[in-house]
């Protein structure tokens, strides 16, 4: 069976390295014929570190490598050895499932005996972060007095997981991200041995895409010869998902929830990588705003011309979004709510006046928000539900200060919890008896989120900090929801239920 392209075009020399500054590196330090007896390649995922560890090997264990000469043979039994994976003096070891202190120790006693054919045994130990206290602590006394037989390579890409005690033991180096250039230069390499037809536009694209790993870029060119040997700008950007971000961004520029939902959506339905979206909006953004301080960037056309507070404020949105992403049970929700809170008729960086109980915002009518010319109607968004007549009669001055406050109770939990503050906005409360708030939601889904234990004493502890007295919360569903709009000389034309309907819609997408 035929190798996948990242490991059967692996880099087997140093000239073959694609990171400039790293194939320098290595090219001055085995030229001096000085050897550290530990190193550590520490950078991103997919950069290269176990494929130059793996040439250090060959390259100081060669059988025809002369003095002064740089490069493994690649021909040699030791060589060819190591290309193989049977060489028995290159132990890799993944520190991740041999992390503990006995596995150290028996690392330890097996680096006494000498290598039984290279010249020097060699450990790569990958992702060493992973080693536990002990573990490092075991493996320090190795690398304070290490045999003159052996040589250690640690590999991680989380260095500052690392003890300074390691760090300070290891000659270090330090793998960036490939630019550009360095990622197009290892495509033509692979399309070349492939005899692959590849429209320069691809490797620009790939290049985007990869994030500056080596491994993630030659993985997509692989996929996109699949199909044939000839590979366009159009199957590249079906693949990736490309080219239409910035159609995203326009309708972010409306403030329309809609079709910036539908437009997410549609992509997720067909495959599109929800990580490298995000990744894209991000990227487009941030560049944005350093064009908006004066720095050159290249930008593509088309490109909606926010100012600088709506750049900051979507960054921040957006960044929230994608941290949040990767512990959410449904990954996309995260940007589904930053879509809706950022189409919100404006975004507000004034504080809530205290004596105000604003709309939740999921519940306002499409007043005020942007049209298609881009102006604003001069319409007065839907106030609270006015509640039963038997409630407003029962409410109490403790009640009133929660509905008052009921902003800053938001602004409390929002930085705990992005996703229940946005809840909380459909939802309003409605009694006090004694410490027991209750507080009503217009959906089962909303209630069961918000009665789990850990949402639960999020809000409680945000309660109890605005009025400075234990409250317990609970949540009731209504069965009821009547907006109350405030009449001018031209009333509203969109009937309640109607507003209703489009709030569900924004939040669940339906």
């Amino acid at each position: 069976m035929t190798n996948v392209f990242y490991l059967k075009y692996r880099p087997q020399k140093i000239i073959d390295l694609d990171l400039s500054s790293i194939r320098q590196q290595l090219t001055e330090l085995l030229a001096s014929e000085k050897l550290p007896h530990a190193f550590l390649f520490t950078g991103p995922k997919g950069t290269g570190k176990t494929s130059s560890a793996r040439i250090v090997a060959k390259a100081i264990n060669c059988l025809q490598r002369t003095k002064g000469q740089i490069e493994p043979c690649n021909r040699c039994s030791a060589c060819k050895s190591i290309m193989e994976g049977q060489a028995m003096d290159l132990i890799e070891i993944d520190a991740a499932s041999n992390r503990g202190i006995d596995d150290i120790r028996d690392l330890k006693q097996k680096i006494r005996l000498t290598p039984a054919v290279f010249k020097y045994k060699v450990y790569i130990i990958d992702e060493v972060h992973m080693l536990t206290t002990e573990a490092f602590n075991a493996l320090l006394k190795t690398l304070e007095e290490p045999p003159s037989h052996a040589v250690f390579i640690l590999c991680t890409t989380e260095p500052h997981k690392l003890p300074d005690t390691i760090v300070s033991r290891c000659l270090h180096f330090k793998f960036r991200r490939a630019n550009k250039i360095e990622i197009i230069r290892s495509l033509k390499r692979v399309a070349k041995s492939e005899a692959l037809k590849v429209e320069p536009a691809v490797l620009d694209l790939i290049s985007q895409a990869s994030d500056g790993s080596f491994r993630d870029a030659v993985k997509v060119l692989e996929q996109l010869s699949f199909k044939s040997k000839k590979i366009t700008q159009k199957q590249a950007l079906v693949l990736l998902g490309e080219g239409d971000e910035v159609e995203f961004l326009k309708f972010l520029a409306k403030r329309v929830a809609k079709p910036a939902l539908s437009w997410l959506n549609d992509k997720l339905d067909n495959g599109a990588d929800l990580k490298h979206l995000g990744a894209s909006w991000l990227d487009l953004l941030r560049r944005s705003l350093l064009a908006c301080k004066g720095l050159d960037q290249e930008l593509p056309s088309g490109l909606p011309d926010f100012n600088e507070a709506e750049l900051k404020q979507l960054l921040t949105l957006f960044s929230r979004a994608a941290l949040e992403s990767k512990t959410a049970v449904i990954p996309h929700l995260p940007y589904e709510l930053a879509v809706i809170e950022w189409s919100s008729d404006k975004v507000k960086n004034d504080p809530p006046k205290a004596d105000t109980f604003t709309c939740p915002q999921s519940l306002r009518s499409s007043a005020g928000r942007r049209g298609p010319a881009g102006k604003v109607q001069n319409e007065e968004p839907a106030v609270l539900p006015e509640p039963d007549k038997q409630e407003s009669s029962a409410s109490t001055p403790k009640l009133q200060e929660v509905q008052s406050k009921w902003n800053q109770i938001l602004s409390l939990v929002r930085p705990q919890n992005h996703s229940v503050e946005a809840l909380l906005k459909a939802a309003r409360p409605t009694k006090l008896e004694g410490n027991t708030l209750m507080i009503e939601v217009f959906y089962p889904f909303h209630k069961s989120r918000l009665e789990t234990e850990r949402c639960r004493l999020l809000v409680e502890e945000a309660v109890e900090k605005t009025l400075a007295q234990k409250t317990r919360v609970c949540y009731v569903l209504s069965n009821k929801l009547k907006p109350v709009i405030k009449k001018k000389a031209q009333p509203l034309s969109i009937d309640p239920t109607e507003i209703l309907s489009q709030a569900a819609e924004e939040i669940f997408n339906n």
